[in-house]
């Protein structure tokens, strides 16, 4: 049963007015009941500080950009050069095409483009010696024109061969698939031997460099943040650090708002986390952990009034690292109990070590 001060001394005046009624051998007795219990506690004095309250939520990572790899020229796929959860530069290769045709390809029009340029040579000294002896009236001007066509069409193959060899060139190079950006391998959607074309997706690759943490706020909370803002996320264990870019302009049918800040990190996108951020300022009082007690769903401290354990209600705003802050009436001064207040009770004499 919990004692009040009030108990306590009705409790003296009691005992004080049986001692006068008593005889000399009760009163013997009665001074060898045992003594009022004391306890031995130790305190600290309570100081009230302005402490920046932090609001924590849960959220998740999304990619900016998620790219679908495909091939630009067709053929079989004869090596794999990444796996599954690799990361990737912009330019690495993924994989290779079997090249053999592609190769022939370049050779064949390299050989008809050098017989083309030997030819378009001989053409173009006939045709200016044509075009010299028309101008001094020596040939007719069919036979010039004659020249000077048989000289245009064979300028005209050169250079159609020159931007196939260019094509050639470059299809020879797509056989070695390359990625677009720097990222993670998210899927990898063939094997050795498979035959590909520009319309089957090989590879699946998230963009690491705009990963994005997504969450949302209450409206309450809403006032107390904007773009810009920076935010803390932690996610597998990983600290990173993030900056808010988006706020919906409305809040969903939860009257919700969803928030979502830049991050970097090696973390993948679908991975849940917990996001947080100043939310405000408050006057509190910092106590160690053990000093809080809870019953009755109803969180109290133990402080020192004249020598004597008073239960004061608090509520804790905000946990740190091995502290609690919390409000309450606890003012600057305060004796709180951190230790020995086990069988404490409600008035109960305490010794401050």
């Amino acid at each position: 049963m919990l004692m009040t001060r009030q108990s306590v001394a009705l409790l003296i005046v009691f005992s004080a007015l049986i001692l006068s009624s008593c005889t000399e051998k009760e009163k013997e007795v009665i001074k060898d009941a045992p003594s009022e219990r004391v306890f031995n506690v130790k305190t600290v004095t309570a100081e009230e500080q302005n402490v920046f309250i932090e609001y924590r939520t849960v959220g998740y990572v999304e990619s900016g950009l998620r790219v679908a790899v495909r091939p630009e020229v067709s053929g079989r796929v004869v090596k794999i050069f990444i796996e599954e959860g690799d990361r990737v530069s912009k330019g690495d290769p993924l994989l290779k095409i079997e090249d053999e045709t592609y190769r022939l390809a370049v050779e064949e029009i390299s050989s008809n483009l050098r017989q083309a340029e030997e030819d378009l040579e001989n053409l173009r000294r006939i045709y200016e010696r044509r075009k010299d002896l028309y101008e001094k009236d020596l040939i007719g001007k069919e036979e010039f024109e004659n020249a000077k066509t048989r000289y245009e069409v064979a300028l005209a193959r050169v250079q159609s061969l020159r931007s196939a060899l260019e094509r050639a060139k470059l299809d020879l190079e797509r056989t070695t698939v390359r990625s677009d950006i720097s990222g993670k391998i998210e899927r990898r959607l063939v094997s050795v031997g498979d035959y590909v074309t520009p319309q089957v997706k090989v590879f699946e690759i998230t963009d690491t460099e705009d990963l994005r943490f997504v969450f949302r706020i209450p409206q309450e909370v809403r006032s107390r943040i904007r773009e810009g803002s920076e935010v803390k996320v932690e996610v597998n264990g990983r600290v990173l650090k993030g900056k808010v870019f988006y706020i919906s302009p409305s809040a969903d049918p939860s009257r919700l708002f969803t928030v979502k800040a830049r991050i970097r990190g090696d973390v993948s996108p679908g991975t849940y986390g917990e996001v947080s951020f100043r939310y405000k300022k408050v006057r509190a009082v910092s106590l160690p952990e053990q000093a809080v007690q809870l019953s009755q769903r109803q969180s109290f401290v133990w402080a020192v009034r004249d020598s004597r354990a008073v239960k004061v209600p608090v509520e804790v705003v905000a946990h740190r690292e091995g502290e609690v802050l919390v409000r309450g009436k606890i003012r600057d001064g305060t004796k709180v109990i951190v230790e020995g207040f086990m069988f404490l009770y409600e008035g109960a004499r305490v010794s401050e070590k």
